[in-house]
């Protein structure tokens, strides 16, 4: 095989996996539960702190990766469940520009052993018939081989905001050779080349000049067949008990669930797509949620000025609701997206 075909596949897997939607959609619904529910005292838990520990226990690519997180000073991860996968989350704020905390960050994984290089600037896989010397392809092909053996490499580095990914072989592969042979030089599916996936964002407020640090990775058994939306490509495992508590829209597809493990074990985040309108998709839940025993909660009404600033920045219009059953409180915001027009339904709960 050419080594444009090989690379071409190979970057194809490395796009099909942030379609699938690891990377900026699980940050939204990690977003979208800290805004509405994030613990009252706001203090870390000691079991919360001995997850650190956790993952200091072997010296695998992927407790490195987490050693660095806390030498950095991001906060103890909080495990989830994202569609049957495990899944953490860290974050932290500064007053760092994103390629600052790039920079930082890079040399902190290199210095670890997760990166074998500072690369200083976004990479993308490049075509050989794209360049015409040597350095670039040379460049093109180490972007490559540090992003599929573990290495974190940006992707995307500008004024107020940068993206750094990582991803492993179920196999672990530690060089392109071997992600090569793996992978059959990019022919398997996308949902059999990955084994983990590690996402580093900075995104930087222009008014208050504070930068957020989001960290999202799986473990090493990543499945991610998980979070296709047909059920004839979902493996068992997908749907959690929750869903089955709370009505669905018709002719509504899910894109994603969330949910917490143990302490945050009533934590949930689903997240519908539709065609139908705002209007039609709001009188649907609004005729159906008592059915399941949930009852509209007047005393959430303040949560309406949260829609536009913080749950929906991209929505062109947008409606929110609160529910409560028993000890669970539910919240229930409907928007239109701007940039496909399409309909979502993002549901959050909280015990």
């Amino acid at each position: 095989m050419s080594q444009e075909k090989t690379t071409q596949r190979i970057r194809a897997g490395l796009v099909g996996v942030l379609k699938i939607g690891f990377a900026g959609a699980i940050i939204c619904a990690f977003a979208f539960a800290l805004v509405i529910f994030d613990s009252p005292s706001g203090e870390v838990s000691e079991a919360e702190a001995d997850i650190w520990a956790f993952f200091a226990s072997e010296t695998t690519k992927h407790e490195d990766f987490v050693r660095t997180l806390q030498e950095e000073g991001m906060s103890p991860p909080r495990e989830y469940d994202y569609h049957g996968n495990r899944v953490f989350f860290s974050y932290d704020t500064t007053r760092e520009r994103p390629r600052q905390v790039m920079n930082r960050f890079e040399q902190a994984f290199k210095r670890n052993g997760v990166n074998k290089y500072v690369h200083g600037t976004a990479r993308e896989p490049i075509h050989p018939t794209h360049v015409k010397d040597e350095d670039t392809l040379a460049q093109g092909w180490v972007g490559l081989s540090e992003i599929w053996t573990g290495g974190m490499v940006p992707v995307e580095v500008t004024r107020n905001r940068m993206a750094m990914v990582g991803l492993e072989t179920p196999q672990g592969a530690e060089t392109l050779d071997e992600v090569l042979v793996e992978t059959g030089a990019g022919k398997v599916a996308v949902e059999d080349m990955v084994g983990a996936v590690r996402v580093l964002e900075a995104n930087r407020d222009e008014r208050s000049g504070q930068t957020t640090i989001t960290a999202v990775w799986s473990d090493e058994n990543l499945d991610l067949r998980k979070f296709r939306p047909d059920p004839r490509t979902r493996s068992e495992g997908g749907a959690h008990p929750i869903e089955f508590q709370i009505p669905t829209c018709p002719r509504c597809v899910r894109v994603s669930r969330l949910s917490g493990t143990e302490q945050e074990a009533g934590y949930h985040t689903i997240l519908y797509r539709s065609q139908s309108s705002i209007n039609e998709v709001l009188r649907f839940y609004e005729n159906r949620m008592q059915d399941y025993g949930w009852r509209s909660d007047d005393s959430m009404r303040g949560l309406v000025a949260l829609q536009q600033r913080q749950l929906a920045p991209g929505a062109m219009e947008s409606e929110i609701r609160a529910y409560r059953r028993d000890a669970m409180m539910l919240t229930l915001l409907i928007y239109r997206d701007r940039h496909d027009g399409q309909t979502y339904i993002q549901i959050g709960t909280n015990q």
